[in-house]
């Protein structure tokens, strides 16, 4: 990475770079939300108003809306299955790979100051879709040093997947340079049936000058994690928004001590299994 760079990141609180995201990576995703989708219907027994295609039928660059409805039709059904989707893509292998990449770890080191020897910590990557008109997962003006270890030094990412994000499906916006506010007045906000949001107070994000920053498939925008931003409305009729949301934590900070891992079973615990088979006849 060169001076004008890390100059620009350290002036403004991000950087853009483009062409970072091999276009492999999308075609895997589409196909895989798809798959996913698919399996989604068949295993709750969803009865949609018409046929949908199989995996091997549909092509990424002709079928991106047969995709959208789908999800969409899901979300209105059921919008748990959604979660169910967020976090199996999350997991998935070709999601892995996309943020394993060796292009984008290079830039985070830079960033991080690192070596290419240092260990960097991948840390709540994950794959947000965004439905038309679904306000449940936006959120307010915030900095993420809420939302990972804390006290310690991280590089925030995120970046278009399968499409564009444009300011009509709400792309990522920002407050340039509010970065050098460090950690800002903010107030805790728990809304019913949305995620709790710690939300930086009004009066703060009006010192900065919020940009909206629309972005092409291949872009990546990497970010201070003292930096204001939050996702826009999608105020499109039928047009998903995907995107990816991830942290890589500098490993060898004073401070570094990584999470503990939690599995929760979305069906029932592993004594509840347990006692299900003893139970049998």
């Amino acid at each position: 990475m060169n001076t004008n760079d890390l100059n620009s990141f350290n002036n403004n609180g991000f950087l853009i770079k483009e062409n970072l995201i091999k276009d492999k990576y999308h075609s895997e995703l589409f196909y895989l939300f798809y798959d996913l989708a698919i399996s989604t219907i068949k295993r709750n027994k969803i009865n949609l108003e018409y046929q949908v295609k199989n995996v091997d039928d549909i092509d990424y660059y002709k079928d991106i809306k047969i995709l959208d409805k789908i999800l969409i039709d899901i979300l209105e059904i059921d919008n748990k299955l959604i979660g169910e989707l967020y976090d199996t893509v999350s997991y998935s292998s070709c999601f892995l790979k996309l943020v394993s990449d060796s292009d984008i770890e290079e830039h985070t080191r830079s960033l991080l100051g690192l070596s290419k020897r240092n260990t960097i910590y991948s840390w709540t990557h994950r794959v947000r879709i965004d439905p038309p008109r679904d306000e449940r997962r936006t959120y307010g003006w915030h900095q993420e040093i809420f939302y990972t270890i804390p006290e310690t030094r991280f590089i925030q990412t995120w970046c278009p997947l399968i499409r564009d994000t444009t300011i009509k499906n709400g792309t990522i916006e920002v407050c340039e340079g509010s970065h050098k506010e460090g950690i800002a007045k903010q107030t805790w906000n728990e809304i019913k049936g949305r995620a709790t949001q710690i939300i930086v107070n009004e009066e703060v994000v009006a010192k900065y000058n919020q940009k909206k920053i629309p972005m092409k498939k291949g872009e990546i925008l990497f970010f201070d994690p003292h930096m204001f931003h939050r996702s826009g409305h999608n105020s499109t009729k039928d047009e998903v928004r995907f995107s990816l949301v991830g942290m890589w934590n500098d490993t060898t900070h004073l401070k570094f001590k990584a999470p503990q891992p939690e599995f929760k079973s979305r069906t029932f615990s592993a004594k509840e299994y347990f006692n299900q088979l003893q139970n049998r006849d």
